[in-house]
């Protein structure tokens, strides 16, 4: 949470865009919030003690150029994850400390940034989508933020595209270019808040190779196109993650405090299968899911880890078995993560090593940019 106003920009038209209603009411819900801040400093240097902490451990966010070293510097503050009280599945306590940054990016590089993904063959760069209407490609930046290159996805004009992830490309359905082994990107166009759409799309495409690149043209890449429809109605979701076998995982954002749904699509597109239904863990510090409801807004895989990102937690579920089924993961023992301050928390991507993250941000109501939160191991 910051202390400063930051001028309005023009709407953007896209589809399922939040009610202009909820959004006025959260900017006056912020103003109330800030209006108490005393001793802030300037942007990108506001403190804040995560719950259960010792108020004197703070997470700071760093808006100077940080030191280099993969997969991303750390800042000068650090504190310990402590489990969430509302936690069903209690995981150990003994996580190792982790150090915040809040990174901006420039107006114009992802405004609307929903999904996040890290590159493969670059640490230290992420991909990133825009959920505006007409999306088209990703945005490639750095750890500091800055934009190193686009990526045009051929033939996506996304109307929602609420999700991105990192996955195995799987043998089930070879890519477009005939390969099966590597690692393909996936933009979940699957934002649907009339909840009226006739069915979503899976964008996949190879990740391409930013090995030694610098800032230059635009890469374009093949992609193949999956369309699902879901087996009982139209749903809303935002939240996405792809498993060993390059099958996807949706999760629906529910209204109204009901359970969140899950759904399995195989390879290649066709109906989404029922899964299961299942609940959030409560915030320990609630503050944007007061106006919008504790509901997921991404979620993120890697080998025995799963994070499910909610606008105001980071919820992390290990697997008591590392060969688990990931779509079994709200039974896993669970705790809540520190979460950087951030508007409006839409993407998350967990890190190689099983321990950092980092999550996306759009603009936010009154905002100009999106942003990035990082969370790194020590």
């Amino acid at each position: 949470m910051t202390c400063s106003a930051t001028p309005g920009r023009p709407g953007r038209a896209r589809v399922g865009r939040r009610p202009a209603a909820r959004g006025a009411a959260l900017v006056l819900l912020v103003a109330a919030l800030t209006a108490g801040c005393t001793g802030a400093g300037p942007a990108g240097s506001t403190a804040i003690a995560p719950t259960g902490a010792d108020p004197s451990t703070s997470v700071g966010s760093d808006t100077a150029a940080p030191p280099s070293g993969p997969p991303w510097p750390s800042s000068s503050r650090s504190l310990s994850p402590s489990p969430s009280a509302s936690a069903p599945n209690p995981a150990p306590s003994d996580a190792p400390a982790l150090t915040l940054r809040t990174v901006p990016l420039a107006p114009g590089v992802n405004d609307e940034a929903s999904g996040v993904a890290l590159a493969t063959t670059a640490p230290g760069l992420l991909f990133l989508v825009d959920d505006g209407t007409g999306t088209a490609g990703l945005a490639v930046v750095d750890e500091q933020g800055a934009l190193v290159t686009r990526v045009v996805v051929d033939g996506m004009s996304a109307g929602n595209a609420e999700a991105l992830a990192a996955g195995p490309c799987g043998a089930a359905v070879p890519r477009s270019d005939g390969g099966t082994d590597g690692s393909c990107l996936y933009v979940g166009d699957i934002g649907d808040n009339a909840q009226q759409r006739s069915d979503v799309v899976i964008y996949r495409a190879v990740e391409p190779d930013l090995s030694g690149r610098a800032t230059g043209d635009p890469i374009t890449v093949a992609a193949d196109e999956w369309h699902y429809t879901y087996p009982d109605r139209p749903q809303n979701a935002e939240s996405m993650m792809v498993t060993p076998d390059g099958s996807i995982i949706v999760v629906t954002k529910p209204r109204n405090g009901a359970p969140h749904r899950m759904y399995r699509g195989r390879p290649g597109g066709g109906d989404l299968e029922f899964v299961r239904e299942f609940a959030v863990p409560g915030s320990p510090r609630p503050m944007r899911t007061i106006l919008t409801g504790n509901v997921a807004t991404d979620l993120a895989a890697t080998p025995g880890r799963v994070l499910l990102l909610t606008y105001d937690d980071v919820h992390e579920y290990t697997a008591p078995d590392p060969a688990a089924d990931p779509s079994t993961f709200p039974d896993w023992p669970s705790r809540s993560l520190p979460m950087p301050p951030l508007p409006q928390a839409e993407g998350i991507a967990g890190a190689s090593d099983g321990c950092g993250y980092v999550i996306a941000s759009e603009a936010g109501p009154g905002g100009t940019a999106g942003s990035l939160g990082i969370a790194t191991c020590r």
